[in-house]
């Protein structure tokens, strides 16, 4: 048993040293050969299949303010078979978008990046897809640094939301302090200018957002399963939204769902429908600083709280941190949102919100595209 595990761990670091061979020679092929072009700018990510948030936010700005070649990759690694097909091609066009890029932006784990000896004139942002510093991500992550391909490397400079998240993005992403950016995440100017007010004789809705587990999709979809079955015994006439992970591969079966319920897989479409719902449930996502603003309740639904605090881990003490309604079973969990929700202190949210959103102004995009463009060929800030 142990042989074939040893056996498995050999044929997984040959391939990825081949990768990393093949990404970087085809990174050094089009550097020295294509050449960056100064005023490309790409926006990159394998997470969706269009530009979404921080990337859509910035390359508007981006097209709004200056004289650049816009250029955007986008490719949704879902980690189906036909996904795992894809991603090898899509890799290799990245490195070119890499090389013959001045600015190169991304919004998450981005793997061709990792594999490439990167030259100065190819300067590279990373614009992280969630905000705050709730669970742990990068390299921070238990065996993280133990990989053939050390993840979250060859970044010039991060963009966070605030000054309090400098310190665990360098820790993630093994950056020094002063390259990382809290100038605000450009995906919250869209929040900022939504009412907090719903109308009046609304719909009631209620959206439900399970995080990601890598490599056990079964488990999400289990939880998933279980809301929708618990929803039936809403007293009130409820909307149910729940939003999956773009990495999970919804290929498996699901029941057919209610007509009140409605499943997606669009991180678009769970931040256009924010503004518009009555409560968010969610484990371990940080979509519920994002909903903090709305000052609406955020109810936490985690029965693997422990074994995921194993497996993950947090930067900060969940529960005392957040101080919002918890449950294990979904029962109790409806029984809290039809007799109890209506008269919840929501003191907890407007602390959050307040610790999440210390710039209101919507104007963090052009914070960020206002540095950008103010650091020179090799990246550095010009004086």
């Amino acid at each position: 048993m142990g042989e074939g595990r040893d056996a498995l761990g050999n044929l997984k670091e040959i391939k990825l040293k081949t990768l990393k061979f093949i990404y970087n020679t085809s990174y050094q092929f089009c550097y020295y050969v294509c050449r960056p072009r100064p005023k490309r700018v790409t926006f990159a990510t394998m997470r969706n299949a269009k530009l979404v948030d921080n990337l859509k936010q910035l390359y508007d700005t981006f097209e709004e303010n200056g004289d650049y070649e816009l250029k955007a990759f986008c490719f949704h690694y879902d980690r189906s078979w036909k996904s795992r097909l894809l991603f090898f091609w899509y890799s290799l066009m990245s490195v070119y978008y890499v090389a013959t890029s001045h600015l190169f932006i991304i919004d998450d784990y981005f793997f061709p990046l990792y594999s490439l000896k990167k030259h100065r004139k190819n300067v590279v942002i990373q614009t992280w897809h969630a905000i705050g510093t709730l669970k742990k991500f990068g390299l921070s992550l238990p065996n993280a640094q133990k990989s053939v391909i050390k993840p979250h490397t060859n970044y010039d400079w991060v963009v966070v939301n605030t000054e309090a998240d400098r310190q665990a993005y360098a820790d993630a992403f093994d950056i020094e302090n002063s390259h990382i950016l809290p100038l605000g995440q450009p995906m919250l100017d869209t929040v900022s200018k939504s009412s907090i007010n719903l109308p009046p004789n609304h719909k009631k809705k209620l959206l439900y957002s399970p995080t990601y587990r890598s490599n056990d999709s079964k488990k999400v979809l289990t939880a998933v399963n279980d809301m929708i079955k618990a929803t039936a015994s809403l007293k009130e006439d409820w909307e149910i939204y729940i939003s999956i992970h773009p990495y999970v591969n919804m290929k498996s079966n699901l029941p057919k769902l209610p007509k009140n319920v409605h499943l997606f897989q669009d991180p678009a479409l769970v931040k256009k429908i924010m503004p518009k719902v009555d409560v968010f449930i969610t484990d371990y996502s940080s979509l519920l600083l994002n909903f903090s603003y709305f000052e609406r309740p955020i109810l936490l639904f985690t029965p693997d709280y422990q074994d995921y605090s194993q497996e993950q881990g947090f930067y900060v003490d969940y529960f005392n941190y957040l101080h919002a309604p918890s449950f294990k079973q979904t029962s109790s969990l409806m029984t809290f949102i039809n007799e109890d929700l209506s008269h919840v202190d929501l003191d907890y949210v407007r602390q959050l919100k307040q610790k999440n959103f210390p710039n209101q102004d919507g104007h963090n995009s052009d914070r960020v595209y206002n540095f950008l463009t103010s650091i020179n060929r090799y990246g550095e800030q010009r004086l």
